[in-house]
């Protein structure tokens, strides 16, 4: 009697069922959605720069490709490149030759979700044929934190109604996401991280007692909001992965000295350059655009949490990117 029901399970495996996937999902672009946490700037060879610390030491073209995004790591998962970062190969098979995009970043600068020119919608509608052979990468939220904090500070907003708006934000970006697994594109979809635990945030607690305070729970509604929005009826782990930077950074601010090397800090941001993305790592003791801390540490950017007052630093993407690349790979899409 053993016999059929050993036939029946093997059958059903083969065809998909159970945990295991049967083929991966191989998408043939990659969209990436959000702020400028996700951009690449191109510097006009193809070798641009990001909103953090880029590395530009050496001569070598391909400099874009150190201490990488999210969105970079995600993209190299699936041996796909940007054409802001797309540097001629020097040898190899292909050497003189470069591959053709095939990830595209929508992602906008100092975007804010309901933006009507920098949001998520606008990003979305800009895009032809969104469907199911696209992997969608979502990590926005972090500046509508900001902002929701500007408004109170100035008096626009009482605390009551910027918690209020960053719920509402959150099931914006929500509806948003819904609409693209809609289409039947898979989506990595990245939680921000605790914005009262920020530079930008602990700063302003020291003249604005509770400034911190509240963007932490600004970043808890947002978070909560996006998470509760996804339509749990018509989507699971099948369309959409969640990736968990909220834990993540948590995890890295309670116990540094687990991810950082030493001597750790998670107050206070590595670069002190003015725009972000000229912040730039040219030797490993001494550059104009770090501050004295990162200069003097054997590896400075490996020992902050944070790159600028609001944009995490190398160490943090590249454990918010382990959690997507998982996520991809494992969730059985």
């Amino acid at each position: 009697m053993l016999a059929p029901l050993v036939a029946a399970a093997a059958l059903l495996s083969a065809c998909g069922g159970g945990t295991s996937q049967v083929e991966a999902f191989k998408p043939a672009r990659l969209l990436v959605l959000g702020d400028e946490a996700s951009m690449l700037v191109d510097d006009g060879n193809a070798d641009g720069f990001k909103y953090g610390i880029n590395d530009r030491r050496g001569t070598a073209a391909g400099k874009c490709l150190l201490v990488p995004t999210v969105a970079q790591f995600v993209a190299i998962q699936y041996n796909m490149v940007f054409a802001a970062c797309n540097p001629t190969p020097t040898s190899g098979p292909n050497a003189g030759i470069k591959p053709d995009p095939k990830a595209f970043i929508h992602a906008r600068l100092n975007a804010q979700v309901d933006d009507a020119t920098t949001g998520l919608k606008a990003q979305i509608d800009g895009i032809a044929n969104v469907g199911s052979s696209d992997m969608v990468l979502v990590m926005i939220g972090a500046n509508d934190m900001i902002d929701l904090y500007a408004q109170k500070k100035a008096g626009t907003l009482t605390a009551a109604q910027a918690e209020a708006e960053a719920t509402r934000r959150g099931s914006v970006a929500a509806a948003q996401i819904n609409r693209i697994l809609r289409t039947g594109a898979r989506a990595l979809v990245i939680t921000i991280p605790d914005m009262g635990t920020s530079p930008y945030a602990l700063t302003a607690d020291k003249t604005d007692a509770g400034a911190a305070k509240l963007m932490s729970t600004l970043s808890t509604e947002y978070n909560a909001a996006l998470r509760l929005g996804i339509d749990s009826t018509d989507f699971d782990g099948r369309n959409y992965g969640l990736v968990l930077a909220d834990d993540v950074v948590a995890a890295m601010a309670r116990f540094p000295g687990s991810f950082l090397s030493s001597p750790s800090n998670v107050a206070d941001a590595a670069c002190n350059s003015a725009t972000p993305d000229t912040c730039v790592l040219t030797d490993s003791k001494d550059t104009t655009t770090l501050v004295d801390g990162a200069k003097n540490a054997t590896a400075p950017t490996n020992a902050y949490l944070w790159a600028t007052d609001r944009h995490l630093g190398p160490v943090a993407l590249t454990q918010i990117a382990n959690q997507a690349i998982s996520r991809a790979i494992n969730n059985p899409f």
